[in-house]
Parts: C-alpha cells; sequence; structure tokens
C-alpha cells in the first residue's frame, strides 16, 4: 500500500483549500495509507469531519505565523517524511513551497504540487512561489482548463508535467432548493478577492426596487470589519447580512433562490458546484477561473462580464421577477455535473497516484 501525505500551512483552518483537501483525504484514505500534516497547530474543534483512517500530523506553529517561521520546521519535516517512508507528498496550496523546496534535495519521495488558486494578475511573489514549485515538483495538479493554459502560458511549463483534475462533488447529496424563498446567498472568504465590496453595491441597487428580499453570506475574513462597515454606511443592515463562518454549510442552500459569486478571481469556485448541487439558480461574474467551466450561461445560470456591476444586478432582478426563471435554471442546473462526479475525479488521482 503507498503512503501518501498532504502537507499544509494551517491545513484545519477554514477554507476552500482545506475543506477540499481533508475531503480529497478522506477518500484516499480507503485506497493508501493517508497523512494530513499541517505546519501549525490544529484549532479544537476544528470543523471537518476527517476519516478515522487517515493519521493526522501538527508541528504546532501558531496560526498567525508567516511562511518564512516554517523553515525551522525543516529537518523535523524532513524527519518525518522520510522515516515514516511517504510515498507521495501533495504540497497543499501555495505557503509550504518554500519549506519544501529546501528539504528536496534529501527527500525520498516523489512531491506533487496542487494548486488550488489560479495564478492570472497574481503578483510577483505568487508567480515566483509558483515556478519554484514547478521545479521542485514531480507533477503539478491545476483546477482548470484555463489554469492549465495559464502555467503554459505564462510559467512555461511542459503539459507533460501539468495535470488537469477538477474538484468533486458527491452527486448523489442532490437537493431542491426552495425556490419560493425571498432569500440570495453567497459563500466565500470574506478578503479582497471575492469581491464582497462589489456585491454590497449591487445590493444597493436591487434593494432600492426589492425591500422584501434578503442576501446571506457565510464566511469569515479579514476584510469582515470593511464590509461591514460598507453595509451599515449604505443603510443596508436590514437586507444585507454577514452569517459568519459555518462548519455545515452545506445544509444552508436549500433556504435559498439564487446564488451569487462577485469574485475578482477564484481557483475553482467550489460554491458553485454546491450551489448546483442543490439546484440553485446562479448568477455570477465569468472571472478567472471557474466559472465558465461550470455555469451554462442563459441555461442554469448567469455569467456576468467581470466586472459589470450594474448588469449582474439587473439579472439578479430578472431572477427575482420571474419564478418560472428560477424554475428553469434550477432544472437545468445538475445538467451537466458528471465531469465533477467524484467517483471519477478520483479515478483521476487514483492514476496519478499510481503512475507518478
Amino acid at each position: 500500500m503507498k503512503k501518501i501525505c498532504f502537507i499544509g500551512f494551517g491545513l484545519f483552518t477554514i477554507g476552500g483549500c482545506q475543506r477540499v483537501t481533508i475531503s480529497l483525504a478522506n477518500e484516499l484514505c480507503k485506497k493508501y495509507e493517508t497523512h494530513l500534516l499541517s505546519l501549525c497547530e490544529i484549532p479544537k474543534p476544528y470543523n471537518y469531519f476527517v476519516n478515522p483512517k487517515v493519521y493526522i500530523h501538527s508541528f504546532g506553529m501558531p496560526i498567525d505565523s508567516r511562511a518564512r517561521d516554517s523553515f525551522k520546521m525543516a529537518f523535523k519535516v524532513l524527519k518525518f517524511l522520510n522515516s515514516d517512508k511517504i510515498d507521495i507528498l501533495f504540497i497543499a496550496g501555495s505557503l509550504p513551497i518554500p519549506l519544501v523546496a529546501i528539504i528536496k534535495p534529501f527527500l525520498r519521495c516523489k512531491v506533487i504540487f496542487c494548486d488550488h488558486e489560479n495564478i492570472y494578475g497574481r503578483d510577483k511573489k505568487s508567480i515566483f512561489f509558483r515556478k519554484i514549485a514547478c521545479k521542485i515538483s514531480d507533477k503539478v495538479v491545476v483546477l482548470t482548463k484555463q489554469i492549465l493554459n495559464d502555467y503554459k502560458d505564462i510559467l512555461g511549463v511542459k503539459e507533460s508535467k501539468l495535470e488537469q483534475i477538477y474538484n468533486s462533488i458527491d452527486c448523489s447529496l442532490a437537493k431542491k432548493c426552495n425556490l419560493n424563498s425571498n432569500k440570495i446567498l453567497s459563500v466565500g472568504r470574506i478578503s479582497s478577492e471575492k469581491g464582497f465590496d462589489m456585491a454590497v453595491d449591487i445590493a444597493e441597487k436591487i434593494f432600492k426596487n426589492h425591500s422584501d428580499w434578503l442576501w446571506d453570506v457565510y464566511g469569515d475574513g479579514p476584510d469582515f470589519q470593511k464590509i461591514s462597515k460598507k453595509i451599515k454606511d449604505l443603510n443596508l443592515e436590514n437586507n444585507f447580512f454577514l452569517r459568519g463562518a459555518t462548519s455545515n454549510i452545506m445544509e444552508k442552500y436549500k433556504d435559498y433562490s439564487i446564488f451569487v459569486l462577485p469574485s475578482y478571481r477564484e481557483g475553482f469556485a467550489i460554491v458553485l458546484l454546491e450551489a448546483k448541487l442543490n439546484s440553485v439558480p446562479i448568477v455570477s461574474f465569468n472571472c478567472n477561473s471557474g466559472p465558465g467551466e461550470i455555469i451554462s450561461d442563459g441555461v442554469d445560470g448567469y455569467l456576468i462580464p467581470c466586472y459589470n456591476k450594474d448588469e449582474m444586478s439587473e439579472k439578479i432582478c430578472e431572477l427575482i421577477n420571474s419564478y418560472e426563471l428560477r424554475k428553469s435554471f434550477s432544472n437545468h442546473s445538475q445538467d451537466n455535473l458528471d465531469k465533477f462526479n467524484k467517483n471519477s475525479i478520483l479515478k483521476k488521482w487514483s492514476r496519478l497516484i499510481e503512475r507518478i
């Protein structure tokens, strides 16, 4: 049985990368000896289910540590990976890259970098980290076809080193949302790239004519207070709500009739898959990358040119005004979910593990 290990900076904090990594580990442990290695301390309690077959490790760094603080852990991490005879090390996200680069010459395992973000429009530091990751990794896994092309065009990486694997969704969990609900939903980290500053502007336009509707945002992050202030400044406290983070987000979708993604950029936007799984009509900016490979414009949702707030507010209002349109989008929401099916995605991961 092969031994695999996912290394992350704060693997048990709330975030899309963490959620996807732990979910993948929960499935792969059925076939491989699977380890989760967090450089930072593990919060108690943490907001994830971890399969009892998965081995959990932490090197106890404070959660507010910087990436460079992990350098002092280099020998311990190397000793763990080599002594436990790990066959494949998966780098989950960009923050562990400098540490793995230091110990790579002494590692006895293969290395796979799993990029959970896109590189289009990223800053020089982010691009530099990914260039390092490409040099030290035997394979680089990216989330979308667009990101794969960007890796080739922007970083000059050979296609033979790249693997494109979508995030997965368990299609057996499909549900129907409440199309009679007068509530809009957004989910995401409250940080600059997620576009919630634009969402508040869009909400101001919507609620001028639809004051009986509500918009809930689930998530936490560094811009929480900034967005809260903007909501108050625009007198939207009775319509637009920051609900904070939740550990059971999948239970929320069924209570809403519209899902909105206002992001400036996305790595993949798994929240769109979650919305589609729950048959929620979607309105999303067609940002790089993800939405254009998930949504069929005019069929199960609307793809809005970046970052046209007027058009987004108009399309949301169209859905608010038409139950029949919401019903049509909802009925088609699961048409193209097969390519994200958990079983087919797991087969791609297994093939990668077996042939590397």
